[in-house]
C-alpha cells in the first residue's frame, strides 16, 4: 500500500512537488510515496524519483473523439462564459482568430455558443452533459492503477485535466483512499472551468483560493487546509542565500549593478510585448533609469513550447542582448508532460527575480512570485504604440478573475503607455516601498503567512493523519 500518491501532469506541478523536495521529505518522514505522470521516461522525474525512493508510474490513456472535444466544449455546457472574461476570450479566439483549416473547428464555437444560450432556457441540457461526462471519467486503466497502489492519499494538482479527473474518480471509488486537490496555480479555479471530478479534501494557497473553492464547489471550510505555496519557498531561501551574481555573469551582465526583471508572456496574450521590451531597452541604454541600470528578460515557457508558442519574434529578442541586457531562457526538457523544467531553472529564476529592483510583466504568476520576493510589480496593460481591439489586447488580461482580484487588492501597479511605464519605473527605483502595505496584504490573502515553510506545512498536513 502506498501512503501518498501525487498526480503530476504539468511541469509546474512537478516544480511544486519535486523541485521543493516535498515528495522526498514525505519519504524521509517514513511514508511510501508514488508519483503518477503522463511520462515515466521524463528525465527530471526519473532522476528525482530514483534518488528519493519515490515510485514513478505512468498514466497516459489514448485519446478519442470525446476527449479531443472535451476541453473545447465543456465550458459552454458548464459555465456562464459571458460573465467570465478568461473563458469568453477562448470562445472569441476560436470564433474570430481561428487559423485552422478544419471547417469543424470554425463551426464548433458557433454551435456550442447556441447550446450555451439554450441551456439558460433548458438547464436539463447541463444535467445531461454532467452525467455523460461522469460516465466518460470511468477508466479501467485508472481503476487498475489505483487499486494496485491503493494509496491512503491520492492528490491531484491539475484536476481540470481529463486524465487527472479519471484518476480522481478511481480514487473516490476506492474505499481506503482519501482524495485531495492541491492546485498548482492561482488561476485554475476561475479560469479553467469547473473540475470534472471533485475530491474529499483540498489544500489551498491562501484565503482567496479557499474562498473560491467554497464558492465554486460548495465545499465546507473544514475540508480545506491553507498551506501556502511550496514552490515559492525557494524565493525565501534565495533572499537568505544570495547566489544571483553568477547568473548575471552567465547572462553577460555586471553582477554589481542593479537590474529590472521583465517576464514575458505568449504573444497570444500580449502580442506587442516585444515592442514594449525594445522601447524599454532604448530607455535603459539612454540612461533614463540611471547609468548603471540593466535588465533581465525572461520568456515564459508558453513563448517557446506548446500550442500558444510563437518563435517568429525570438530573433528580435536575441539581437537585443548586450552588456546591459540579458535573456534568461527557461530550461525546458523534452517530455510528454508540458513545461517539464530542470531543477536548476527554478533556482536561477528565483535568484534573478529576488534580487531585481522591479518585476515587469503583462499578468503572469510572476505577479505573486515577485510579491513573495518583496519586489514591486508593474503590469503592462497596453500594446506598444497600437490600440488593438479588446480581445487581442493585453488590456483584457486585467479582467481575468484572478488578476482582477490581485489588482483590486493593490498587489501590482498597472501602466497603460510607455510614458506611464517609464514614470512608474523611476518612482519605484526612488521609492521601492511605495504602497508596500497593500502589496503585503495582497500577498497574505493569496499565499497566507507561510513565509518559506509551505512545503513543511504540506508535509505536516499529511503526517497528521
Amino acid at each position: 500500500m502506498i501512503d501518498i500518491a501525487y498526480i503530476v501532469s504539468h511541469g509546474f506541478a512537478s516544480r511544486m512537488v519535486t523541485q521543493t523536495n516535498l515528495l522526498g521529505k514525505l519519504v524521509q518522514s517514513g511514508k511510501k510515496v508514488a508519483l503518477i505522470s503522463p511520462d515515466k521516461e521524463d528525465d527530471n522525474l526519473k532522476i528525482y524519483c530514483k534518488e528519493n525512493e519515490v515510485g514513478l508510474y505512468e498514466f497516459n490513456p489514448s485519446s478519442n473523439f470525446w476527449t479531443n472535444q472535451y476541453s473545447e466544449s465543456r465550458k459552454y455546457f458548464l459555465e456562464d462564459i459571458d460573465l467570465n472574461v478568461a473563458l469568453k476570450e477562448k470562445h472569441v479566439w476560436s470564433l474570430k482568430y481561428n487559423t485552422s483549416v478544419n471547417p469543424w473547428n470554425h463551426l464548433r464555437p458557433r454551435v456550442l455558443y447556441l447550446v450555451f444560450k439554450l441551456i439558460k432556457k433548458f438547464p436539463v441540457i447541463r444535467k445531461w452533459y454532467k452525467s455523460k461526462e461522469q460516465r466518460h471519467l470511468i477508466s479501467n486503466d485508472a481503476e487498475y492503477l489505483i487499486k494496485m497502489l491503493n494509496p491512503k492519499f491520492l492528490i491531484s494538482t491539475y484536476p481540470v485535466s481529463f486524465n487527472e479527473a479519471m484518476l480522481l474518480k478511481a480514487g473516490n471509488n476506492n474505499l481506503t483512499t482519501t482524495t485531495v486537490i492541491h492546485l498548482l496555480s492561482w488561476d485554475n479555479i476561475t479560469c479553467k472551468g469547473h473540475f470534472p471530478e471533485l475530491s474529499k479534501r483540498y489544500i489551498a494557497w491562501g484565503s482567496i483560493m479557499k474562498d473560491e473553492i467554497m464558492d465554486y464547489y460548495r465545499i465546507s471550510s473544514e475540508r480545506i487546509a491553507i498551506c501556502g505555496v511550496p514552490h515559492f519557498d525557494v524565493h525565501y531561501e534565495s533572499k537568505s542565500k544570495p547566489d544571483f551574481k553568477k547568473y548575471l555573469i552567465q547572462l553577460g551582465l555586471n553582477p554589481e549593478k542593479p537590474y529590472l526583471f521583465f517576464g514575458m508572456s505568449s504573444p497570444r496574450f500580449a502580442p506587442k510585448e516585444i515592442e514594449i521590451v525594445e522601447q524599454l531597452i532604448l530607455a535603459i541604454n539612454n540612461g533614463q533609469f540611471g547609468d548603471d541600470m540593466q535588465m533581465v528578460i525572461r520568456p515564459h515557457p508558453q513563448n517557446v513550447q506548446g500550442y500558444m508558442a510563437d518563435l517568429s519574434w525570438l530573433p528580435r529578442l536575441i539581437k537585443l542582448q548586450s552588456n546591459r541586457i540579458g535573456v534568461d531562457n527557461p530550461l525546458l526538457k523534452k517530455s510528454k508532460m508540458q513545461w517539464s523544467m530542470e531543477q536548476e531553472d527554478m533556482i536561477k529564476l528565483s535568484q534573478l527575480l529576488v534580487h531585481s529592483k522591479i518585476c515587469i510583466n503583462s499578468g503572469s504568476t510572476l505577479c505573486i512570485e515577485a510579491l513573495s520576493c518583496n519586489i514591486p510589480v508593474i503590469v503592462t496593460a497596453f500594446d506598444g504604440d497600437e490600440n488593438l481591439e479588446y480581445w487581442k489586447s493585453a488590456r483584457r488580461l486585467l479582467d481575468f478573475p484572478h488578476l482582477k482580484k490581485l489588482k483590486d487588492l493593490g498587489g501590482y501597479l498597472v501602466v497603460y503607455s510607455f510614458e506611464n511605464l517609464f514614470i512608474e519605473i523611476s518612482n519605484f527605483i526612488s521609492n521601492p516601498n511605495k504602497e508596500v502595505e497593500k502589496r503585503n496584504t495582497a500577498l497574505f490573502k493569496e499565499t497566507s503567512a507561510n513565509t518559506g515553510i509551505a512545503t513543511s506545512t504540506v508535509v505536516r498536513y499529511f503526517l497528521q493523519d
